[in-house]
């Protein structure tokens, strides 16, 4: 796809680069970098892409692609991949945070467009019945803290209930040598709780992103900004919420933030380095 596109560059301390609406296929990643690419999400808007509840992120390790949640809309999720380039059959592993529609709407899609049987990584309460709904697929549930390949982490799974059911999830670390970018899908469990996670997986590391869903739609201002000042407290430089945090808790972020406070969402793309070293492309 041929598409021209303007690219912002903001420096993540000396972690990484983020920039809005990029095209990834005009960033050839190597080896010493990461990037992380937001393909659905109901945040934000770019040339061609469509916009949907739901959330799913493509991790671009080199080479070595892990999709972390798949929307909620096959179909769109589809089209969303063409449109940006990227070739779904390339996908190495697949990680689920949490068994809600919006996150693991298009797994059936994305199997059936691999020549290879994948990894499918699951909170582990729901191990069985994705053995059994997805016989393609090599599932493993999850439950402890465990480096997945490279320099990709789940927290493991985190509990709490939801609606009064009992809801499980995971989320993603991606590590480099002193820093580390905290990916969530929903954050049901509270995004304190699992930020400390990370930082408890890794105390040797500094927070350098948190993004992804916060899931604060209907918290009270009060509430949020506790929250806010929290994760402030734990040292993060810098927090993207979008997907289910809910505009006026993003607004209140952003406020609270400043130019600690990035937008992280539909087509946008963070690029993360194995070392300290920063590349900004224009």
């Amino acid at each position: 796809m041929n598409r021209k596109t303007f690219i912002y560059s903001f420096l993540l301390g000396t972690g990484g680069v983020f920039t809005h609406g990029l095209n990834i296929t005009a960033m050839n990643t190597s080896k010493g970098e990461i990037l992380v690419k937001m393909i659905y999400n109901n945040t934000g808007s770019a040339n061609g892409l469509k916009n949907a509840w739901g959330l799913s992120a493509w991790i671009d390790d080199a080479g070595d692609i892990t999709l972390f949640d798949t929307g909620g809309d096959p179909e769109l999720l589809e089209h969303n991949l063409s449109e940006l380039g990227l070739d779904a059959s390339k996908i190495n592993r697949i990680i689920i945070s949490h068994d809600h529609w919006d996150h693991n709407g298009g797994i059936q899609r994305v199997l059936s467009m691999l020549r290879k049987p994948t990894d499918l990584y699951i909170v582990g309460k729901h191990r069985e019945e994705y053995e059994e709904k997805y016989p393609e697929a090599k599932v493993a549930g999850i439950e402890k803290p465990a480096k997945i390949t490279g320099h990709i982490w789940t927290t493991g799974a985190l509990s709490t209930s939801y609606k009064g059911n009992a809801l499980h999830e995971q989320s993603v670390i991606i590590t480099n040598q002193d820093a580390m970018l905290l990916l969530t899908g929903c954050s049901h469990p509270g995004i304190v709780k699992i930020a400390e996670r990370a930082l408890e997986i890794h105390p040797d590391k500094r927070l350098e992103l948190v993004t992804g869903g916060f899931h604060l739609m209907r918290a009270p201002k009060k509430e949020v900004e506790k929250i806010s000042g929290e994760l402030m407290d734990l040292g993060i430089s810098r927090i993207a919420p979008s997907h289910c945090t809910g505009d006026r808790s993003i607004k209140i972020f952003r406020e609270n933030w400043g130019d600690r406070f990035i937008e992280m969402n539909l087509g946008d793309t963070a690029v993360f380095h194995h070392t300290r070293e920063v590349r900004i492309s224009h």
